[in-house]
């Protein structure tokens, strides 16, 4: 099972807004970010108003700020909203309640934004406790998954917790269902299309880079070239970005 360092963060960033930088200007979308079309079956799915607004491969709408669309007590929005501190690649997304999926675990969604274009949602789930719903959900609208897998997970009190892995293509767009191996309870769906997999992989070696500082290039300067040579070839390549699967 993969879990990419940005992904794993994603919860962190949905409660830490105020830690990143404002986004950078809107901008032309990307041309080759297509726009994979869901199912006749859409209606009977609980992710179809929540996609209704936020067209995979289409460019991210115009929405009001966050802010201005909050519940009296602050917890929740009233209105498709955006937070506007993000970093110019994720945005997080409010779904007021009558929009997002009863499995859906808070009032925010990540989207994953090329210049303009929306090129992957992230959507936060209750895990092993709704994920036959999301299930459900995604099969409305996409289909039979390619891959599903049954893992068992232990829950912060050591019960053993059995939790779906599931993995959907409607290409170029991607789908994948998990638990979180730390906390079963809570899940996400990633709909990601290739662009957003790429943003993914840098953000994962940028994240890579501040946490083991010594493998930055600024830290080999003082190395000499045959050195770096060496420790070029010894280091394995890449895991090769695979859509569609795990």
């Amino acid at each position: 099972m993969k879990f990419p360092i940005a992904g794993l963060a994603l919860a962190g960033l949905l409660g830490a807004a105020g830690a990143i930088a404002a986004p950078a200007a809107p901008a032309a979308p990307a041309a080759s970010a297509p726009t994979p079309a869901p199912s006749a079956k859409a209606d009977n799915s609980a992710l179809a108003p929540l996609l209704g607004m936020l067209e995979i491969g289409n460019p991210l709408p115009a929405l009001p700020d966050c802010a201005d669309k909050r519940s009296p007590d602050g917890r929740d929005v009233t209105a498709f909203c955006v937070e506007l501190k993000g970093d110019g690649l994720v945005r997080q997304v409010g779904v007021p309640r009558d929009k997002r999926p009863g499995f859906m675990d808070g009032p925010h969604v990540v989207a994953f934004v090329d210049r303009n274009a929306l090129v992957g949602l992230v959507v936060p789930t209750a895990g092993a406790n709704s994920q036959q719903a999301a299930v459900d959900s995604i099969n409305a609208l996409y289909g039979k998954p390619f891959r599903q897998e049954q893992e068992e997970m232990r829950d912060k009190a050591g019960k053993t917790v059995k939790t779906i892995h599931a993995g959907w293509t409607k290409r170029p767009l991607t789908i994948e269902l998990y638990a979180m191996p730390e906390d079963p309870a809570t899940g996400t769906i990633e709909m990601l299309l290739p662009q957003a997999r790429q943003l993914m992989a840098e953000k994962d070696a940028e994240v890579e880079g501040k946490l083991n500082p010594a493998s930055a290039p600024a830290a080999k300067g003082k190395a000499d070239k045959s050195e770096k040579t060496e420790k070029a070839a010894a280091k394995p390549p890449a895991k090769p970005v695979n859509p569609g699967s795990w």
